[in-house]
């Protein structure tokens, strides 16, 4: 994952490339409540996977999410990397829904709040990123 708008100063967007190997997701599929998110594919093969009905993604492909409570994840379906520009707004705080660990995800200041049947977890985005690293 490659910040663009951290570098060009931008405070109320975040804009990120992201380069998915073959075979895999490029986050726990989510519902956002807050923030809305939009992926153009550049390069590559996917699957965008909507309340679980999956649609297939190339190059020039658009695919924004409002806050409709639709289920989201991309799937990278190879052979080579799928590669993307994704943008969503900064809010300060964002609320997602997170079925298929049945969670519900509170995101603020930089941590996160994970709530579900099992109680909860407060995570830093780095420990996030440590436990869903891809592995090679």
């Amino acid at each position: 994952m490659v910040r663009l708008g951290d570098p060009a100063g931008m405070v109320q967007l975040g804009v990120h490339l992201i380069r998915i190997p073959p075979g895999k997701e490029s986050f726990i599929p989510h519902a956002h409540s807050v923030s809305e998110e939009f992926v153009f594919i550049l390069e590559g093969v996917g699957e965008m996977v909507l309340d679980d009905v999956g649609h297939a993604v190339g190059p020039g492909d658009f695919v924004g999410f409002p806050i409709d409570g639709v289920v989201h994840s991309l799937k990278s379906k190879g052979p080579g990397d799928l590669v993307y520009l994704t943008a969503g707004r900064r809010d300060p705080l964002e609320v997602a829904d997170m079925p298929t660990i049945g969670k519900t995800t509170v995101f603020r200041n930089g941590a996160m709040e994970l709530f579900g049947d099992d109680g909860a977890e407060r995570l830093t985005g780095a420990e996030w990123m440590a436990r869903t690293k891809i592995e090679d």
